[in-house]
């Protein structure tokens, strides 16, 4: 799912604009999308409800506002607050899976999607000097805070040593 995932978000209108005939479009995506749910079916039987979630939270992503953005305040946060829910998303999955590395993957996209509301929606309203000390400020209680708490959760997953 990461693959498509990341596919829908970067490339979903360059797809759409002629370059890759309808047809395979039509008939790649399902695929994709499908392909690994009807897998996990036939290994983890009732247990896919997550992979269920995860392919239309993926989908859903495709069809978030991309720029430019014209209105208001929630065009622009929408993918900002998307990412933000599957990062969060992921690392419950991986809690109750106790998977680590669905907890680290969780948590690398919650510090990506609040860097990258930082670089394109903060840093261009702020003259150069601020928006580097903010940028400063920013890594290190960021760093500082997903740290202490991928900390946290992965010891909830491996238990008492």
């Amino acid at each position: 799912m990461l693959p498509l995932a990341i596919y829908c978000a970067a490339d979903f209108e360059w797809a759409t604009r002629g370059r890759i005939p309808t047809s395979a479009y039509l008939i790649g995506i399902p695929l994709a999308i499908l392909g690994p749910i009807i897998l996990a079916w036939i290994l983890r039987g009732k247990e896919i409800w997550q992979l269920v979630v995860c392919a239309v939270w993926t989908t859903a992503a495709s069809l978030l506002p991309t720029y430019p953005f014209h209105g208001g305040l929630a065009p622009r946060l929408a993918p900002y607050l998307w990412t933000a829910v599957g990062s969060i998303g992921l690392i419950t999955w991986g809690l109750r899976e106790d998977r680590m590395e669905r907890i680290n993957l969780g948590i690398v996209g919650f510090g990506l999607t609040i860097l990258v509301f930082y670089f394109s929606s903060v840093m261009d309203k702020l003259d150069r000097s601020a928006s580097l000390i903010g940028l400063g400020l920013l890594f290190l209680l960021l760093g500082w805070f997903l740290e202490k708490l991928r900390r946290r959760l992965v010891a909830r997953v491996e238990g008492p040593a």
